[in-house]
């Protein structure tokens, strides 16, 4: 059986060189928006390591149809270990898997990009505590699904002015807000355009140029506020 070729990335380096990109990944919350983005994040060549965080016990039948890369025969299974199984494949050799089976909260030390696909308010404001004015944290992604409509938000933590707009205008009690969790009641492609706006992002961030903050779209009227 001959040698395994090296994937080649030339074609996409003058978007994405994951040669120069140093950051480590950690993706909260292997859900809907989680377990879509993932793939992506690998097939850019990620040579750093990407952290998988997610609390939930199993893997249940109703996961399947909106989250992207599980499979029937991972029902049952704990979502964190399994995605490494799943992406292990796909990843270039100097990347490095970290399967994290429990919740963020706020004394969780991060560093590096944080990306959120996490189902709650009380979530994110865990997260957000963990991350607020920490320099080690240069770009945080907060992706939100509820039916078709999909919104993202993407701050500097360290940057004061961001973090109390975000503090004031996007964090809110779960009870006054309308939103849907994650992955109920939608399918897959609002969860998949998410990802790809999510990956946008970041290789935006990797080649220094300026984020969107705000980005709002309802995915079957094709309506889009960003700025």
């Amino acid at each position: 059986m001959g040698k395994a070729s090296k994937a080649s990335y030339a074609d996409q380096t003058d978007i994405f060189d994951p040669a120069r990109f140093t950051w480590p990944v950690h993706v909260i919350g292997l859900g809907g928006i989680g377990s879509s983005l993932v793939l992506p994040l690998v097939k850019l060549g990620l040579r750093t390591e990407l952290h998988l965080w997610d609390d939930d016990e199993l893997i249940e039948p109703h996961n399947i149809p909106a989250q992207l890369v599980y499979r029937r025969s991972d029902i049952g299974k704990a979502k964190a270990p399994t995605m490494v199984e799943i992406l292990e494949p796909y990843c270039e050799p100097q990347c490095q898997l970290v399967p994290h089976a429990e919740k963020v909260t706020s004394e969780t030390p991060l560093s590096g990009i944080v990306i959120s696909g996490v189902d709650s308010m009380a979530s994110r404001q865990a997260i957000w505590e963990a991350i607020k004015l920490n320099f080690e944290v240069p770009l945080y992604i907060d992706g939100r699904i509820g039916g078709e409509q999909i919104q993202l938000f993407t701050v500097d933590p360290s940057d004061l002015d961001a973090s109390e707009l975000y503090e004031e205008g996007w964090l809110f009690p779960d009870e006054d807000g309308a939103e849907l969790p994650c992955a109920a009641r939608t399918v897959i492609g609002p969860p998949v355009v998410l990802a790809g706006m999510i990956i946008t992002q970041l290789t935006r961030f990797a080649r220094n140029l300026p984020t969107q903050r705000y980005v709002d779209m309802h995915v079957r009227e094709s309506q889009l506020i960003a700025f």
